[in-house]
């Protein structure tokens, strides 16, 4: 068996001798970072939260306003968007920290396709009400009265619904709440 490999090798390595060998793949260009700066919402920091309804995914409407008296991390994202996928166990790490300190969340998903929506929610495990009013984003009027630009993109508001700021990533919110609400 050891000679068989043995003499496998040399023919190999005969047959090669001579051949013109590939040049090396190039290693891969490092990620460079994208300048965000081209999403920043139009929202103005400091004013009053747009309200808006929307239903959640037993179809039953929820208003934005009913969140008012609490700091809350509202959070546009979509099960399609992969980018939101990879923010998801960060921003579960978020609701797991704060929310017992009295930070509520609310998702809005941007998915068209609701049964999608759902079965990410229970694929990932999101503790918090989600609503979708199954709108692309760009059509959006929750997206439009936000000036959302990218996704996720999340927002803290304040107990009186003011936005305090916003965030592309969790740990941009987490460094938000410590800040803001000084916990």
């Amino acid at each position: 068996m050891k000679k068989t490999t043995l003499l496998l090798m040399m023919v190999l390595v005969i047959a090669s001798c001579g051949k013109k060998q590939k040049a090396a793949e190039p290693a891969p260009a490092p990620e460079t970072a994208i300048d965000m700066s081209q999403y920043i919402p139009s929202v103005e920091i400091g004013t009053q939260a747009p309200d808006f309804e929307a239903p959640d995914v037993l179809g039953a409407p929820v208003k934005l306003s009913d969140y008012r008296g609490k700091y809350l991390v509202l959070d546009f994202w979509a099960s399609w968007c992969k980018d939101c996928r990879a923010e998801m166990p960060a921003v579960k790490e978020l609701y797991e920290r704060f929310h017992p300190e009295g930070v509520e969340f609310l998702g809005v998903s941007f998915d068209t396709d609701l049964q999608a929506m759902i079965d990410y929610g229970i694929e990932a495990d999101i503790p918090w009400m989600v609503v979708c009013n199954q709108i692309k984003m760009k059509e959006n009027p929750i997206s439009a009265a936000y000036g959302l630009h990218w996704i996720p993109t999340m927002f803290l508001i304040c107990p009186e619904g003011n936005l305090l700021g916003y965030a592309f990533t969790a740990e941009e919110m987490e460094k938000l709440l410590v800040e803001k609400i000084k916990r």
